[in-house]
């Protein structure tokens, strides 16, 4: 029985992913030259991330779910932030300091150049505090919160295999010094090291991550392609140099307007689940081009703003390998109003918590326009925006609805490990859904088919299958290549897994 590879998933994941799903009608894929080998599941959480594993779809489509907004995290309200705060940052748990981080940027041209690195705190991920750190001096005190200066295109993350003095690292690119790597051994005294990782500048702030998986280190910093685009490198160590050709990772394409690239990305590894990446890039409408544009820059100008103008928004992107990435257009944090303030460019940052039953994310909000920057020579302030707290369900991304009269999706072959089949599932009120198992060759086997599948009924993040008179013990089938078939109504399908 040959399992699949990595790299032979990810080309049938990339090869499906140009094909349309249809809400009505039967959408049959076959997995190429790689059809009836099963992917190699394990003991892993499967998510809806894409087509890749899907078979045979009726009446059935994968959708992008918004986050629901919380709260207004953080205001630039210190005397180093009156211009306001921008959009690169990122947020964690950090389980030294036993803390939730939050690394911003701050503004104010009474110093230049005018933007640093600040440290905010939390001891529940709600309630923030900015304190005083003693470390960057700042017109004369040293009393603020400012880690790093001079700086702002970096992600801030722990590295499990760097020395205790070297345990934090910020991996940032700025005009002068290109891409620089600075270490800390709290988070809080950084220092940068001589040797530079890369000739390039950004110009965006680079995301970053170590991947237990592969063993490999992630960034993604901007790369010209179309405009603004993604570009990804992976590395065996922290401090390694970059390549001098970096290879784009997620652009705009010939189905968005024209003019419109992607700024940030805010990639990151997900995880819930094995090989599953997501990002949140933001197409960037420009205002001054093309011409027939001109019109949208033309108050902003008058007011003593830039050319470089237009409106941004999040999106969504899903990988399976951290490399090739597929990019839905639904936005998933739109422009609009937000706790009062009607915000004009939103980007999420790299990071995610888990809080009960919630996946908390955090993107940066601005209530003006990218070029209309002569708001941040005023005194800082709510009316500028800030930093905004949304909610997202465990696994919730994106799922797999099934139209309210009913649909059937089968999955490819596969095989896994454990004894009881769990699904993170919604039906509404008035859906269901049933699941059976099959073999390679699509047949049921005895005891799980659809004709003997309890319904499910309600909202659960984690509810075991049943059959039969209750019985849920699917241990015998380990090993085994199945497939399994959902038999759903107004259903929003998120994710499965086995478990012990």
């Amino acid at each position: 029985m040959h399992l699949w590879s990595r790299n032979e998933m990810h080309s049938v994941m990339l090869w499906k992913a140009m094909i349309v799903m249809i809400a009505s009608g039967v959408c049959a894929v076959s997995a190429t030259a790689n059809d009836g080998e099963p992917y190699d599941l394990g003991g892993g959480k499967f998510l809806f991330l894409d087509t890749f594993m899907l078979d045979e779809v009726e009446n059935a489509q994968l959708t992008v779910n918004p986050p629901r907004f919380d709260e207004l995290a953080l205001i630039a309200d210190q005397p180093w932030e009156k211009g306001g705060i921008t959009s690169y940052g990122n947020v964690f748990f950090d389980p030294i300091t036993k803390e939730y981080r939050l690394y911003y940027v701050p503004v104010s041209w009474d110093v230049d150049p005018g933007f640093c690195v600040a440290l905010a705190i939390s001891k529940d991920g709600r309630n923030w505090e900015k304190p005083s750190l003693s470390v960057v001096e700042w017109k004369g005190s040293k009393e603020n919160n400012i880690v790093i200066w001079g700086q702002r295109e970096g992600t801030v993350i722990i590295d499990p295999n760097a020395p205790g003095n070297r345990r934090y690292a910020y991996l940032s690119s700025e005009q002068k010094l290109k891409t620089q790597l600075f270490t800390s051994p709290d988070g809080i005294h950084f220092a940068m090291d001589e040797k530079p990782i890369s000739s390039i500048h950004s110009d965006s702030q680079i995301s970053a991550f170590w991947n237990p998986e592969t063993n490999k280190y992630y960034f993604y910093p901007r790369v010209a392609d179309n405009g603004r685009a993604a570009g990804v490198v992976v590395v065996d160590a922290m401090n390694q140099p970059w390549p001098e050709e970096i290879p784009v990772a997620i652009s705009s394409d010939k189905h968005d307007p024209e003019c419109m690239d992607l700024y940030t990305n805010a990639c990151q590894k997900y995880e819930g689940a094995p090989h599953s990446y997501i990002g949140f890039p933001t197409p960037y409408y420009h205002y001054n081009e093309p011409e027939k544009r001109a019109y949208l820059n033309a108050p902003t100008l008058a007011i003593g703003g830039k050319t470089n103008d237009g409106a941004l928004e999040s999106q969504l992107a899903t990988s399976r390998d951290g490399v090739n990435w597929i990019r839905y257009r639904t936005p998933y944090i739109p422009m609009g109003k937000y706790d009062g303030l009607d915000v004009k460019v939103a980007m999420m940052i790299p990071g995610i918590f888990y809080e009960n039953d919630l996946l908390v994310q955090f993107f940066m909000g601005y209530a003006f326009t990218h070029g209309d920057t002569q708001v941040r020579h005023g005194e800082g302030g709510r009316s500028l925006g800030g930093v905004f707290r949304v909610e997202q369900r465990i696994d919730g991304f994106i799922s797999l609805d099934f139209d309210y009269e009913g649909g059937t999706v089968t999955t490819e072959p596969f095989v896994f490990e454990g004894a009881k089949l769990m699904l993170n599932i919604n039906t509404s009120a008035s859906g269901e859904a049933q699941v059976a198992i099959l073999d390679a060759g699509k047949k049921e086997f005895p005891g799980f088919g659809l004709d003997t599948a309890r319904i499910i009924n309600g909202d659960y993040i984690k509810r075991t299958v049943e059959w039969g008179n209750g019985a849920s013990d699917v241990a015998t089938l380990a090993g085994k290549p199945v497939r399994l078939r959902f038999k759903c109504r107004g259903t929003k399908l998120y994710a499965f897994e086995f478990a012990k």
